[in-house]
């Protein structure tokens, strides 16, 4: 008996004393994140028609149009037109296509000066009239709202004498009407454009949806929307006002940990692209991340009130890593194996070693687990030469088992933070309020630097103009 335990002995002295050495796994680069879905951040831009109407009437009390030294027909020559259009009372009108219809009444006076070789006089008249108007609105390129005005101009029946040459204000009118009416056209024109400004509320929602929106303390989190592009719709009117749906196309997701930096600048407004209708649907991102270094403090807690066995016999693991894999993840460790009979732990055999496993997720417990835990192939072929007793797939059944985190309590408080914070308005100038519906089940990822149970919240979400906040 003597004989045969010598050679033992001797063997596993030696192998406690020079230890093993596994050869480094193979590794790929972890799988690329997903990119959060496309969602909408809508607001929507109203100016009822009685503002309009309001700004109108202010910006055109002295006088509502003017021509100088305007060459005109009058009857068989030509005449030189200076022509005053005065307001004489409130403008009324009501929203309709995409802009106003408007009624306009005005004092007109009109001073002629006639100049030919053998004739040279003047004139003058005055009239009053009615500019009926419509005011169509468009968003160009850059922004600028563009208006059109369109209407007849009705005028009471005044007579003009020019010397021998006799007409109606009305025939004056009627033979220039391009070159008359045009004054007024474009004072309206100039006026309603004023009235429906789109750029400074297109640059509230652009600014808004760059800054991170902070939606918990405890984890400390932050809803970062980065916004892809501006979308708008055509401006039309709705009861009774002009009325436009500004959207920004964001990938919307949470951050969790210190607040994400935001531009130190605004970047310039992108060129609005068309919008067929405004969707208050909202989907986001949200990531409950697990550190590699804390899942290894989390599973060397859990040894040292639960020591592995494997083979029979105790395995020690002092040293562990976790690291990341593209199909899985390696754990290293360097372990040391006792005998059974070693109550001193001399012939203790110590080495390092590398496990793989895959990364699950319990949806019903809330649970981050790694499945399937066994050697890499390294690993595997060096036990098989030096440590048969261990070359089997105990010691990674024994592993496995500690290497579970539950993330229950952390994705519960990560949700209920993210609902209670979309309820209320975020900002004043831009108010962001959303409804959190539902929460997916999440689904596991790894990346450089730790686990990612990565669920998608759903529900709405809008945004409020007020172009007198900041």
């Amino acid at each position: 008996m003597l004989r045969l335990r010598a050679p033992i002995l001797v063997a596993l002295l030696a192998l406690g004393a020079c230890g093993f050495q596994a050869p480094q796994p193979a590794r790929t680069p972890p799988p690329s994140a997903p990119q959060p879905p496309l969602s909408t951040v809508s607001a929507t831009l109203t100016v009822p028609a009685s503002e309009i109407l309001i700004l109108l009437n202010d910006r055109t009390k002295s006088q509502l149009a003017k021509v100088q030294d305007q060459a005109v027909g009058c009857l068989i020559t030509k005449c030189n037109l200076n022509l005053v259009a005065v307001r004489t009372g409130q403008i009324t009108g009501e929203a309709t296509g995409s802009g106003m219809h408007l009624r306009l009444p005005f004092d007109l006076k009109a001073k002629l000066d006639l100049k030919t070789k053998l004739l040279k006089t003047g004139g003058g008249a005055r009239a009053q009239g009615l500019a009926d108007t419509t005011t169509q609105l468009a968003l160009k390129p850059d922004w600028r709202v563009e208006s059109h005005t369109d209407g007849q101009v009705h005028l009471s029946d005044a007579q003009l004498d020019l010397g021998p040459v006799r007409m109606r204000v009305t025939q004056l009118w009627n033979r220039n009407e391009d070159h008359l009416s045009k004054p007024i056209f474009q004072a309206i024109d100039k006026r309603v454009a004023a009235a429906f400004k789109v750029k400074p509320a297109a640059e509230k929602l652009w600014r808004k949806v760059l800054q991170p929106i902070k939606v918990g303390k405890d984890p400390q989190s932050w809803l970062v929307l980065s916004p892809q592009r501006l979308r708008i719709t055509p401006i039309h009117t709705v009861n009774n006002a002009v009325v436009v749906a500004i959207a920004a196309d964001v990938r919307a997701h949470v951050v969790v940990g210190e607040k994400p930096a935001s531009p130190q600048e605004l970047p310039p407004l992108p060129k609005p692209q068309p919008l067929q209708w405004a969707s208050n649907g909202f989907a986001v991102s949200v990531p409950v991340v697990l550190t590699y270094g804390d899942a290894v403090k989390l599973t060397v807690l859990r040894m040292k009130k639960h020591p592995l066995r494997a083979g029979g016999t105790r395995v020690q693991i002092e040293k562990l890593r976790i690291l990341p894999s593209g199909q899985d993840v390696v754990v290293a460790a360097h372990f040391c194996v006792g005998q059974k009979w070693d109550f001193t732990g001399l012939l203790d055999s110590c080495g390092d070693g590398y496990l793989r496993g895959v990364p699950k997720f319990d949806a019903a417990t809330g649970k981050l687990h790694i499945d399937n835990v066994h050697y890499d192939i390294g690993t595997e072929n060096l036990m098989l030469r030096v440590m048969k007793f261990l070359a089997g797939d105990e010691l990674g059944k024994a592993l496995q088992q500690t290497l579970v985190f539950d993330e229950s309590k952390e994705i519960a408080k990560l949700e209920n933070n993210i609902r209670t914070a979309l309820a209320k308005p975020q900002g004043r100038g831009v108010a962001i309020t959303g409804q959190i519906k539902s929460f997916g089940t999440p689904s596991v990822r790894w990346t450089k630097d730790g686990f990612v149970a990565l669920l998608t919240a759903t529900g709405t979400v809008s945004a409020s103009l007020n172009m007198k906040g900041k």
